[in-house]
């Protein structure tokens, strides 16, 4: 009997998956957010250099995930590049961004359908799709990935008709200011970020892909379609809103947007558009994060129930966890409305991240020089270094965003129970749990 998973996947759903997961429905909000700072049409470049700035992002990734492929992917990197305390606090934290990002993303979707279906309660929507998107996840790693292509596909392709049919359609269009990013530039690019946060997570399915070159060539194709994708749709966002502030009051600004400038086809183009940034949220999120559970279970961090696989090869307990999890703090973002705190800790979870991918570039090719590399990071050291320091600056920046403006800073504020939560229990839950272990598993250990 195979206790592994299974090695199925090609690169199109290492695209589907990474721009899949980036590409949520908390974008059309995280994109009207980057418009009201640059207070102009200049949205689009901010986005494109957060673009530019998370390719080197990419480079890390690719070249780690070449270093050592696994399903644990950050955790074991951190381990070796740091030390293992470390790790187990930044994999909670990190595998809770996903958590975030669907709960977010659930938000926008309930809002959309209560605007487009008023009948049927918005909380309804939300357990419907996590329920399918649930089930269709147990069929399988390769039923999973077909919906995360034929979702993650449509909705790129149709996002870029979209904005280019608004763009052909508005006359004058050099009326516009499209370069000038305003003395806010810095929070802009930071809140960019967000927009391809999460390209990053389809590193878990390290040992489920048939060629392991097919994570960093899709994480890099993913990108450039994030950037063409939501880089339009900002930039026909404000063509038709010239004015952003106009739709910050608004949870829908999508189906505004489509409105205003296609009619009754444009509000239901979005309101699809809307389906589908949820179903590659929800899918990418559950399929990759079961799989990181299941690698932290395997080396006895979290209970060894996560990490059972079902008869198709599938770790249904982390999934069924996950989904729940998602499920609830989907209700309470939607009952409470601050999903804006999630946009800003994602963002800035994202960007510690990223510093902390380019500074484990720098400690593992110190630490293990010889061991083989089939992608190597340009500009080592000095590139690295920067970029550590450059996404510092961003995470803390995205943080730090609603309290410049005289707020209450409540991102820094989860960010630190979030933190103080896994530093408990790493050092009060997680020695109980090897010492309740004390055999090897029976399901395989990390490399």
């Amino acid at each position: 009997m195979q206790t592994g998973l299974s090695r199925v996947l090609p690169l199109r759903t290492a695209v589907s998956t990474s721009a899949g997961l980036a590409s949520a429905a908390v974008n059309f909000l995280a994109a009207v957010e980057v418009a009201e700072y640059v207070g102009g049409q200049s949205a689009w470049l901010a986005i494109l250099i957060a673009g530019c700035l998370i390719v080197f992002a990419g480079a890390n990734f690719a070249e780690l995930n070449g270093f050592l492929p696994s399903a644990a992917a950050i955790r074991v990197w951190i381990r070796r590049g740091v030390n293992d305390q470390v790790s187990m606090v930044s994999s909670f934290i990190y595998v809770l961004t996903v958590v975030f990002v669907i709960a977010a993303d659930a938000f926008v979707l309930g809002r959309t359908f209560s605007r487009a279906v008023p009948g049927v309660p918005a909380l309804i929507w939300i357990a419907a799709l996590l329920g399918v998107v649930t089930w269709m996840n147990f069929r399988g790693i390769k039923v999973a990935g077909r919906v995360q292509d034929i979702n993650a596909f449509v909705l790129l392709g149709t996002l870029t008709v979209f904005s280019l049919i608004v763009l052909a359609r508005t006359p004058h269009l050099s009326r516009y200011h499209y370069w000038a990013l305003g003395p806010h530039w810095f929070d802009a690019v930071a809140l960019g970020i967000f927009i391809f946060a999460g390209f990053e997570w389809v590193t878990p399915l390290a040992e489920e892909f048939q060629d392991a070159r097919a994570i960093p060539q899709g994480m890099f194709i993913a990108l450039g379609c994030i950037a063409i994708a939501f880089g339009l749709f900002s930039l026909a966002l404000t063509v038709v809103y010239p004015h952003a502030a106009a739709l910050k009051s608004s949870l829908i600004p999508q189906l505004l947007v489509g409105m205003r400038a296609l009619g009754p086809m444009g509000f239901w183009w979005m309101t699809i558009m809307t389906l589908t940034t949820a179903m590659t949220t929800f899918n990418g999120g559950l399929l990759t994060a079961s799989r990181f559970l299941y690698a932290l279970a395997r080396e006895r961090i979290l209970p060894r129930w996560f990490a059972r696989l079902n008869g198709r090869l599938v770790p249904a307990n982390g999934l069924l966890a996950l989904a729940g999890v998602s499920l609830v703090l989907a209700v309470v973002v939607y009952l409470t409305g601050q999903y804006t705190v999630l946009i800003n800790a994602g963002a800035g979870v994202e960007s510690l991240m990223y510093a902390m991918s380019s500074w484990l570039v720098i400690s593992l090719r110190r630490r293990e020089p010889a061991r083989a590399r089939p992608f190597h990071v340009l500009g080592y050291p000095v590139v690295p270094a920067l970029m550590a320091l450059l996404f510092v600056g961003l995470g803390v920046e995205a943080l730090l965003t609603p309290a410049r403006a005289g707020g209450i800073p409540w991102a820094v504020i989860f960010f630190g129970i979030l933190f103080i939560a896994a530093v408990v229990y790493v050092r009060r839950v997680v020695p109980r749990i090897k010492a309740s272990s004390r055999r090897p598993s029976s399901v395989g250990s990390l490399s």
